[in-house]
């Protein structure tokens, strides 16, 4: 088993990108709970309820956003060997 130095530029950049990328994930969930939520809820619930809306919503969309990120990621390392790419040593 070799070990390779871990190529520090590399990492940062897929940190960023992925946290990018996990952002705007979480914002497009958001965005998209809110329209159900305007098409479908907004209707029969009292307008007092946008607040407790926006806050199950944003809840979801974290939650959304974090699964679909860790199955990206699983994808990733799998399809194009992600982790040799970066030069972190496999478990």
């Amino acid at each position: 088993m070799s070990k390779m130095p871990a190529n520090k530029g590399k990492i940062v950049l897929f940190v960023l990108g992925a946290t990018a990328a996990n952002l705007v994930l979480m914002a497009a969930c958001f965005a998209l709970l809110m329209v159900f939520y305007s098409l479908a809820l907004s209707k029969i619930l009292p307008p007092e309820a946008l607040i407790w809306a926006i806050a199950v919503a944003f809840l979801l969309a974290l939650v959304i956003s974090t699964l679909v990120y860790r199955k990206l990621l699983k994808f990733l390392r799998d399809r194009y060997h992600l982790d040799e790419y970066l030069g972190i040593p496999s478990k």
